[in-house]
């Protein structure tokens, strides 16, 4: 069991120890709330802007073959920007 959960006389040679285990529980309680928002930022950076990049990169190489398609553009600047694209 942890230390400060309960009264515990042996800690800091203290008769009232009781207040170090709420302090000890916000403790944990705020670490674990710190490392819930630093794991939903790095998932909404990697994953979720991964995901819409691919979705416009999509959407950008579907314009550019119907603008070839349509005749808009040549074959020579089609290739060259959907090189650029990727």
């Amino acid at each position: 069991m942890h230390p400060f959960y309960g009264p515990n006389s042996e800690l800091m040679k203290e008769k009232q120890s009781w207040y170090l285990g709420l302090v000890s529980m916000a403790m944990y309680l705020f670490f674990w709330a710190i490392a819930l928002v630093v794991a939903a930022r790095l998932f909404h950076k990697y994953v979720a802007a991964a995901h819409s990049r691919d979705i416009f990169e999509d959407d950008a190489t579907e314009i550019l073959r119907k603008r070839y398609a349509s005749g808009e553009i040549s074959g020579r600047e089609f290739a060259k920007k959907k090189s650029k694209l990727g």
